[in-house]
Parts: C-alpha cells; structure tokens; sequence
C-alpha cells in the first residue's frame, strides 16, 4: 500500500506516535516502530487481469569444432526494464541504462566484433537477451525449463547483470565462483589482466538468487555472474552506495550518470576472453563437488 506522507499523522492519529518523527527515520534508513493503528479501514477491491507477451530474443553462433560444435555456452543478459513509472526528481522514464541495457549492447557488440573479425569459437554460443528478469526472472526461469537446445548440451552460463563500472576496475566479486571450474577460468582470465577475483562477501543481499545466471545453476548448468568489487571504506564503496541509493531501479539510471568508461571497457575485454576461454576449452565447465548446487549422482537427474 502507497500514502501521501502528509497523510500518514491522520492515519495513525490516536496511536501515540509521531508522523514526522516516524518519515524522518524511514528517510535516513533507520529501524521503525511497530504498534497498532486505532482505526479501521474499509476497501473496495477491484482486480483486472492482462495477458502480455514478452519474448526471450535468442542468436545462436555454430561452434567450428566437429566435437565440441554440438556444445552451448549461453551469454545473457535482460531487456526488460521499469519503463515509464512514478517520477523521481520530476523524471518518470525509467532508462535502465546500466541494469541492464549497457549489456544487452555489449551481447550485441560481441557478435559484431567476431563477425567483423570472421572469428568462430570451438562450442556454440547462444546470445540470450531475456526478458522478465525484474518480475522474478520469467524469461530465464522459462528458457531453461523450455530451452531451444537439449539442456545437457548446455555447458555454462556466463550472466552479465548487476555491473555497475563506476571506479577503476581492479576486483570484480564473482557470484557462485567457487561452485563450478568456471570460477578457476574467470580467476585465470581475471589475473592476466591485473582483476582480482573474489566471492561474494555480501551474501545476505541474495544477489546469487536475484539475477538470471541462477535458474542455470538450478538445473546443474554451471553458471557465473559479476559485480565490480571494494574494498570497505574506500571510495569505490561510496561510489557503488551512492549509484543503490540515488540510480537503482529510478529514471536517473540513464545517459547522463557518471561511469568510468576505461573501467567498462576493461570488462568487456574481461567479458570476452572469458567467454572465448570457456567456448574453446577442452573440457566443459563441471561443479565442484562441495557445491550445493552440484548434481546428486543418487538423484539420478540434475538437481
């Protein structure tokens, strides 16, 4: 439910509480009171439903090798956004330049550059632009329960959401790196460029579950995904706080917002090799077996 903060005293008048004290605290981020509201509310309910559809946009590039073509490593990143919604600072378009349509482009710049240069890798790559990530991950939730190849054919996933190149690019934290052996190729690609890799050191955000690379790893396709890393205290940090409070999920995720572009291309370099290492190594990615998401061989399917 949404109230008009000039209406929040009327509505918990009688409950010994103060309205302004109460938006004051909610506005810096502090824990609020519970009690009881004396009132009662009366509502009328009224329930429309709507059929959309939003498709998954999917490419596919044949792998060159006789063995290997009949391999797939996917690239995704989502096309969906907010759209046009509340206004924030007197903007209601909600861009979605860096969650995620910068990566959207870097899939499209991606196969542009290996057609350009006449480059094929030894697997095939499925280029996948999904949608309904922002809904709970329908696109990616749907493809892998409906995939356009066999799903056993499907050696890894490499997710690219929750980037945010906004300081020089140093340390990326890599989600599920330690849960399959594409974690050991992105540390190798990673330190040949002078990129720390590490795990996630913020679990309690959920972000290995909130992004499309985990609907992969539910069904035992090793899957990886990044977020560029800080330190604690350094400005780094202040500038990745900054971007949640102020850009996430609001219109001023757009054009106009300060990104390091040398710290963005250095990732798309990382992007690539990566992406290049996986599709021509000799052995498929596998999950290590402390991993919960490893495949049980007493279930007897991927778990």
């Amino acid at each position: 439910m949404r109230l008009r903060a000039d209406a929040l005293a009327g509505l918990i008048a009688g409950a010994g509480q103060d309205a302004a004290a109460i938006l004051a605290s909610g506005g810096r981020k502090e824990a609020l009171p519970s009690f009881e509201i004396p009132a009662k509310m009366r509502l009328r309910v009224h329930v429309t439903q709507r059929t959309y559809s939003s498709p998954n946009v999917l490419a596919m590039l044949p792998g060159s090798d006789a063995q290997l073509k009949d391999q797939y490593v996917v690239i995704a990143a989502h096309l969906d956004g907010y759209g046009y919604g509340t206004p924030v600072a007197g903007d209601n378009l909600y861009n979605g330049t860096l969650d995620d349509a910068a990566y959207v482009a870097l899939l499209i710049q991606f196969a542009e550059d290996l057609k350009q240069a006449h480059k094929t890798l030894k697997r095939s790559v499925l280029f996948c632009a999904f949608t309904g990530e922002e809904k709970g991950l329908l696109g990616s939730t749907y493809f892998v329960s409906h995939p356009t190849v066999e799903a056993a054919k499907l050696v890894a996933d490499i997710n690219l959401d929750q980037l945010r190149p906004l300081f020089p690019l140093n340390l990326l934290t890599a989600l599920a790196i330690d849960d399959t052996t594409l974690g050991d190729t992105a540390r190798a690609v990673g330190g040949s460029m002078g990129i720390a890799l590490r795990a996630d050191r913020e679990p309690e955000r959920g972000l290995l579950r909130r992004a499309d690379h985990y609907p992969f790893l539910r069904i035992g396709v090793p899957a990886i995904g990044f977020i560029f890393g800080y330190d604690p205290g350094t400005d780094a940090e202040r500038r990745y706080r900054e971007w949640y409070n102020v850009r996430y999920h609001r219109p001023q995720d757009d054009l106009t917002q300060p990104v390091d572009f040398d710290a963005a291309a250095k990732f798309d370099q990382f992007f690539y090799k990566l992406t290049e290492a996986v599709a021509d190594a000799p052995e498929r990615p596998a999950f290590k077996a402390r991993s919960s998401f490893a495949p049980r061989a007493s279930a007897g399917k991927n778990e």
